[in-house]
């Protein structure tokens, strides 16, 4: 018997073929999607490697400096033409013939006769050449070897004119009143110029003393004819003088508490030591009052003097200003620090901390800084009351004093740690910081701007 059977289909479920490599493939290509969305939308940090530098280009700044003596004018006691027979510059003793005054204006051709007749050189001359020779001796610089030169033309020129004083005497005999000698009332180096700066002290300057423009001397030479009363010398009677130079209120600063220094003579490149005090002008303004003891007869002459203040260059590493910041540290007292059994790490013995109960009794935190007396903590890593304990003693201490210091951000590990610095000068856009043991070192990556990161915080390069 046949049987119609109604025929049954059965579905069966079916499942996705899904390829793994596919999957792997699609997830990589999400992270690399998400990475270059993140890398074009994340504001890259900039950095600047730290490389070595020194204030050289900055130091030995030359200054405009006044010359300050103590002089003494002396003046004419009648009127005619004078003649002088110690050279300007000399040293000069009281009562040594200095010059003569003649009405009728015949005295070289009397001295030229004269000094024929005598040409011998008495005690006193020769004390005088004496006084010569010695300033030379002490003032002679190994580097400038041509004043021997000079110095030979001076004692030459010094004999004659010495020759020509012996017949002083018989001249002033022979002319009666017409003619007159006169001898030095004061010891000193003798100078024929005056220019109203004799009796200036520095707190007396002013600005305007320094304008070259409006400076007047009057000088003074044999042959010129003297009124009776008006100034015919005038004498520096102390070997101690000063120069006093123009500062600004950055030069102040630098050398508020500097009492010696080297300064160099732009005019002929001698450099010595001297010693230094900033006085108050009438003006308001500051003087660097440089004084010496020595080479006043050098520079009698010059009322004006530029000088250079010489200076060791201090080397260090060079680093923008920008990346250079403050920041308050805690200051932990080194006898509440342990050290760790790796025998490197400080660790400080924690009490009433809110910290898990997993962590260590003692914590290691980075340690900043460091000195004679205290550990420096960023405050990234303690809270404001934690309390720890000195290590075998009951004696605590309270986390809450900070100190601030100055800073950059060193990004060698990806992240902001602040490195403390210790700043040497300052050039132009950059400062010169110190080179220190465990600091910051040649190379190393900084940020550029610290104003726009914060301690601890992922740098994306």
């Amino acid at each position: 018997m046949a049987v119609n059977e109604k025929r049954r289909n059965i579905k069966y479920k079916s499942f996705i073929n899904i390829n793994a490599g596919i999957v792997i493939f699609g997830l990589i290509l999400i992270y690399m999607f998400v990475n270059i969305v993140i890398y074009f939308t994340t504001e890259r940090t900039k950095f600047y490697e730290v490389t070595a530098g020194s204030n050289e280009a900055k130091i030995n700044n030359s200054y405009e400096g006044i010359a300050i003596r103590d002089e003494v004018i002396k003046y004419a006691k009648s009127s005619g033409y004078v003649d002088y027979f110690i050279r300007e510059g000399s040293r000069i003793s009281k009562n040594s013939t200095l010059y003569s005054i003649d009405s009728s204006g015949d005295l070289s051709n009397l001295l030229l006769s004269a000094s024929k007749e005598n040409s011998k050189l008495t005690d006193e001359n020769l004390n005088t050449i004496k006084d010569i020779i010695y300033d030379f001796t002490n003032n002679f610089d190994n580097m400038n070897f041509s004043d021997l030169y000079s110095f030979k033309s001076t004692i030459r020129g010094t004999v004659v004119d010495l020759i020509n004083m012996n017949s002083l005497e018989k001249l002033a005999k022979d002319n009666g009143e017409s003619f007159s000698i006169n001898k030095a009332e004061v010891s000193g180096i003798v100078l024929y110029r005056v220019d109203d700066f004799e009796t200036i002290k520095p707190k007396k300057l002013k600005n305007s003393d320094y304008d070259k423009s409006e400076y007047i001397a009057a000088l003074f030479s044999s042959g010129d004819k003297i009124t009776k009363g008006a100034p015919i010398y005038k004498a520096i009677n102390d070997d101690e003088w000063s120069i006093a130079l123009k500062f600004n209120k950055k030069d102040v600063k630098k050398y508020k508490d500097t009492t010696n220094i080297v300064i160099k003579f732009l005019k002929d490149g001698l450099s010595t030591t001297a010693n230094l005090k900033i006085v108050k002008g009438a003006d308001g303004n500051s003087y660097g009052v440089v004084t010496l003891s020595k080479y006043v007869v050098r520079y009698a002459t010059d009322r004006f003097l530029d000088v250079e203040i010489v200076e060791t260059p201090k080397k260090g590493l060079k680093v923008p200003k920008t990346s250079v910041t403050s920041k308050s540290l805690y200051v932990i007292p080194k006898e509440y620090g342990t050290m760790g059994e790796n025998g490197t790490s400080i660790g400080f013995y924690m009490q009433n901390s809110s910290r898990s109960k997993n962590e260590s009794e003692i914590y290691y935190p980075p340690i900043t800084m460091t000195d004679d007396k205290n550990y420096y903590v960023s405050k990234a890593y303690f809270k404001p009351g934690d309390v720890i304990t000195k290590e075998n003693s009951h004696a605590n201490y309270a986390i809450g004093k900070t100190r601030k210091f100055m800073g950059v951000y060193n990004i060698n590990n990806g992240y902001t740690v602040f490195e403390v610095v210790t700043i040497l000068d300052s050039v132009d856009e950059y400062h010169i910081v110190k080179i220190e043991d465990n600091g910051l070192s040649p190379y190393d990556r900084i940020v550029l701007d610290a104003s726009k990161v914060s301690e601890n915080q992922i740098i994306f390069q």
